[in-house]
């Protein structure tokens, strides 16, 4: 009989969900059996709600105050939090009872926080894992009731070191991305209605649809021979408004899968650097201009990514930045033989070897 891992993650962006999934995905090609579930979901109820929607209404109309409590006002909270997962746990623990997993991994510090409490009460008593999704470090993340770390990246594996956690519980494996899918881009061209001949310029705004101005997207559609995909995400008021323009080189998109039909036609995706959707480019050689940050993890992902020279920082003037890139090519030509790059990309292999160890 196949061991049973159960891979929790929240639905709070996509990124984490998608993470869960490529996990997941992995192991049950090394044979595991998997399961995958949102804590917010399994845990539904007022609190979870309410969490939900002050986090969404947060990010979309306060960013600063996230960047202040990502910076900051975590502090107060850290003492807290198996106090508060004390209050938000049974339900997960009846579907640990009737799973019965052989490990039990987590992506997002809400859902580490229920198994930690569990782990510290001896409720559940089997492995427990964290997997991050983004290129630095935070405290809220880490639990001393973890047996093991997944890094994305060896810088997050050293700052653990420096923080007492041992070397050898930590396992640097990327993003653990799919593999990358065999995709003929003329057959995405037809189905999207892109001539052959034409640019691509590639809009992502995330899951919330939030971070672009549409004074820059009028701009942008006076790029000669080129085609406008935008990705709104969730945000269904920003499809409507953008759809409403009119444009006849602007193609809204909601939700949109697989992404990589996306990315194999761009020639430059105008976006925001989340964790995932930053690999995920880096995975096509895709070059990615940052038009929006969101205050907190993705000022940091900005930090990391810049030095390695794996991502441009857009300036006031984008639509000469995009035009530049689309007529030269040049910072794509960089990304062929950019060495960070396999660093974050396709390490399934290493989620294997780290989940073989404990079981």
């Amino acid at each position: 009989m196949s061991k049973k891992i159960l891979i929790f993650h929240t639905s709070v962006g996509l990124g984490h969900k998608t993470m869960a999934e490529n996990i997941g995905w992995h192991l049950a090609r090394a044979g595991f059996e998997v399961r995958l579930e949102d804590i917010g979901k399994v845990e539904e109820g007022k609190f979870s709600h309410t969490t939900f929607v002050i986090h969404q209404f947060i990010n979309k109309h306060l960013p600063f105050v996230w960047g202040w409590i990502y910076r900051w006002g975590y502090l107060a909270g850290m003492p807290f939090r198996l106090f508060i997962a004390s209050f938000n746990h049974k339900q997960a623990l009846n579907l640990i009872n009737n799973f019965k997993p052989d490990m039990v991994i987590s992506v997002q510090t809400a859902a580490s926080g229920v198994i930690a409490y569990l782990k510290r009460k001896k409720l559940y008593t089997k492995p427990f894992g964290i997997g991050f999704s983004d290129y630095h470090l935070h405290p809220f993340w880490l639990y001393e009731q973890a047996d093991f770390y997944l890094a994305n990246i060896e810088e997050q594996k050293q700052a653990l070191v420096a923080r007492g956690f041992p070397a050898d519980k930590i396992f640097v494996c990327g993003m653990a991305l799919k593999p990358k899918l065999e995709i003929d881009p003329s057959l995405v061209r037809q189905k999207l209605g892109i001539s052959q001949n034409e640019k691509v310029v590639l809009i992502g705004t995330g899951s919330l649809g939030i971070g672009f101005k549409l004074e820059d997207l009028e701009k942008l559609v006076n790029l000669p021979n080129t085609k406008i995909i935008f990705a709104c995400g969730k945000n269904k008021q920003l499809f409507n408004s953008i759809h409403s323009l009119g444009y006849k080189n602007v193609i809204p998109l909601s939700f949109y899968s697989p992404m990589a039909e996306l990315y194999s036609i761009a020639d430059i995706f105008v976006g925001k650097p989340g964790g995932l959707s930053t690999a995920e480019s880096l995975q096509w050689r895709l070059p990615l201009l940052i038009t929006f940050t969101l205050p907190g993890q993705e000022e940091d992902n900005v930090d990391y990514l810049v030095e390695r020279k794996l991502i441009l920082l857009g300036g006031k003037n984008l639509f000469n930045e995009v035009k530049t890139e689309l007529e030269s090519g040049e910072f794509r030509k960089q990304l062929q033989n950019n060495q960070y790059i396999s660093a974050i990309t396709d390490r399934g292999e290493v989620v294997f070897g780290a989940v073989k160890n404990y079981l």
